[in-house]
């Protein structure tokens, strides 16, 4: 009996176990990019470069075909008839596929617009896929037949997708060149180191707004067709106008 109580009185060796800490206080920053791809393959979300368009005339045969648009971020509708009244629509497939990197936790938008309009034009976009929804790869058009052209008061619904008129916010920028500075790694894209562009002020028609299918790592796109509208008070000759995608932190 003697011997358990002294065994049981024996004292504890282990320490108790305590604690420090260092606080580490950073900021991440907002990052964004855009990415232009021309004339895209739905399947890859690269440009064709090689391979025509498809543009769909509103009236058989005032539309020319498309053709290999090439890395120059360009849409050639080439010749164009105005019709007697109204307008004659070209209605380019597959037209432009924007892509965009972000991880800016309050979203962005994404203003697409013009620089000039000129006497007689009206451009149409068709924003494919659900509306205001980023994907991982641009959406395919839909579209077939003669598409109805611009009415003079609003853009058609084509495929169920209610087109948009871009209004023109102003001349261009210097730049070297189309497309944008972001090149998606195994994506072919319209890569332009500095693009030219209108700065954006207000006004413009909003692709994209909000944080749903952003990512700071991946690109997200959406697909649109774009289609060119003339009527008879536009002037003959070659002519040019410029589309500028501006993202802007919300």
């Amino acid at each position: 009996m003697l011997g358990i109580a002294t065994a049981t009185a024996a004292p504890s060796m282990a320490a108790t176990t305590v604690y420090g800490s260092a606080q580490l206080k950073y900021t991440v920053n907002a990052t964004a990019a855009v990415s232009i791809a021309v004339n895209y393959d739905p399947v890859t979300g690269s440009i064709k470069n090689a391979v025509a368009g498809s543009i769909l005339a509103s009236a058989a045969g005032n539309c020319s075909a498309a053709v290999a648009e090439g890395v120059n971020a360009t849409l050639t509708y080439g010749g164009m008839t105005p019709p007697g009244a109204g307008y004659t629509g070209c209605y380019y497939q597959n037209a432009i596929s924007v892509g965009v990197q972000s991880n800016d936790a309050s979203g962005v938008k994404i203003m697409e617009y013009l620089d000039v309009a000129p006497a007689g034009t009206a451009v149409c976009v068709f924003p494919l896929g659900a509306a205001n929804t980023l994907n991982a790869l641009p959406t395919a058009s839909g579209a077939a037949g003669n598409p109805g052209a611009y009415t003079g008061a609003a853009c058609p619904t084509v495929n169920a997708v209610g087109g948009q008129l871009l209004s023109a916010l102003g001349a261009v920028t210097g730049g070297t060149g189309f497309g944008a500075a972001g090149a998606p790694a195994g994506v072919t894209t319209n890569v332009t180191a500095n693009p030219t562009s209108t700065v954006y002020t207000a006004g413009g028609y909003q692709l994209y707004s909000g944080t749903t299918g952003l990512s700071g790592i991946a690109f997200k796109y959406v697909g649109q067709d774009v289609q060119m509208n003339i009527n008879g008070t536009a002037t003959s000759g070659a002519a040019t106008s410029v589309i500028t995608f501006a993202v802007i932190p919300q």
